[in-house]
């Protein structure tokens, strides 16, 4: 059925608005689902504003229909039972599934947009939103135990001044949110992924996990790739990852994004790939070493890349008894060196998080 003369009451115009704006489905997903065009779909978006707190403007100036969606209307009771009896042992069932089921063991094609409409009514949609919303606070704080444990790698497009598009690509350290490497590439192809990863191994070490969507310029469908045979010689276990994992690349979208809000805006635009690489090393250089991070504590990705998570903690609560401030840090062979000091004429330094030494002013001078 074409969607081209077909009304929609206010509250069908609200639910499909919301559910768009939820963010978890395509517009061309909403537009199947619901049977509604998508130019029809983003002109009620542009109407709100993108705001769930605009939804009255998609009422009808001749006045809308009762606020009440059509599922009770387009679904047998039979169907409607059905529905929350399979609900019981398929919580996780949505309007698609229930359409597929219905054809495939009912021979019954039922309307995916009044099933999801049924779903909604019924409270289903929103209890799930709930539980995914708390669920994904736990997903998004997904991470391993230790440096190189596994490195997250993608690819983003910048635009340059005159239109020339040039690729970052980006290796982040998962538990430490250090950018290991991050370099411009003229093209999104694996002749030039591959050295960066090779860079990326001798400068900090070999990973046990490489972590990357399934793009072309990592693997292919139906042949074994030299990117994937380069990791396979330094037995690296590559997890091309879909969406919903939780050993998915959110930290290096976070990384995406922080490029777009902290970097673009301010050391951009850039004219040249060289200029762009030359304001990215110096960016890279505050991110990891100077730039705190709220997932972190406050701490800085290269603490922890480095080791030095704990000794800093039990350094930063000693500078904040005494008044003092840190110095210097380093991690040579296992010795975590951190040296505090002297707002008040002493220096402490600090191996492996224990206090070692705490000499005075005048011990200093001698």
């Amino acid at each position: 059925m074409s969607s081209k003369n077909q009304r929609f009451s206010f509250a069908e115009k609200s639910i499909i608005v919301r559910t768009a704006l939820e963010g978890e489905l395509s517009l061309d997903e909403i537009s199947e689902m619901f049977n509604v065009r998508k130019p029809t779909l983003n002109n009620w978006l542009k109407k709100v504003d993108h705001s769930t707190e605009n939804l009255d403007r998609l009422k009808s100036k001749r006045g809308h229909l009762p606020a009440t969606t059509k599922a009770s209307q387009g679904l047998a009771e039979w169907i409607k039972k059905e529905i929350d009896f399979k609900l019981i042992e398929n919580p996780n069932w949505g309007a698609l599934k229930f359409r597929e089921y219905f054809f495939r063991h009912c021979q019954e094609l039922v309307s995916q947009k009044d099933i999801y409409f049924y779903l909604k009514d019924s409270g289903v949609i929103e209890a799930r939103r709930k539980r995914k919303s708390a669920s994904t606070t736990h997903n998004r704080r997904f991470e391993f135990d230790g440096p190189l444990d596994a490195v997250q790698c993608d690819l983003l497009q910048l635009t340059l001044v005159g239109g020339e598009k040039a690729y970052l690509v980006t290796f982040i350290d998962d538990y430490s949110r250090f950018i290991l490497n991050s370099q411009l590439v003229p093209t999104k192809s694996m002749d030039f992924v591959i050295p960066c990863l090779l860079k990326t191994i001798r400068q900090h070490g070999v990973m046990d996990r490489l972590i990357t969507d399934k793009g072309s310029e990592f693997v292919n469908w139906t042949s074994f790739t030299r990117f994937e045979q380069i990791l396979s010689d330094w037995e690296v276990e590559l997890i091309a990852s879909g969406p919903d994992k939780p050993q998915c690349q959110g930290k290096i979208e976070r990384w995406h994004k922080t490029l777009r809000d902290d970097f673009e805006d301010v050391y951009g635009p850039f004219t040249t790939v060289v200029e762009a690489q030359d304001s990215l090393n110096r960016f890279l250089a505050f991110y990891n070493f100077e730039r705190p991070s709220e997932a972190l504590n406050g701490l800085v990705p290269a603490d922890r890349f480095y080791g030095l998570n704990d000794e800093l903690v039990k350094a930063l609560s000693h500078c904040r008894d005494t008044d003092e401030r840190i110095y210097f840090t380093c991690n040579i062979a296992g010795k975590k060196l951190v040296v505090c000091g002297p707002k008040h004429g002493s220096i402490s330094v600090f191996i492996n998080g224990k206090e070692e030494l705490n000499n005075d002013k005048e011990a200093i001078r001698r």
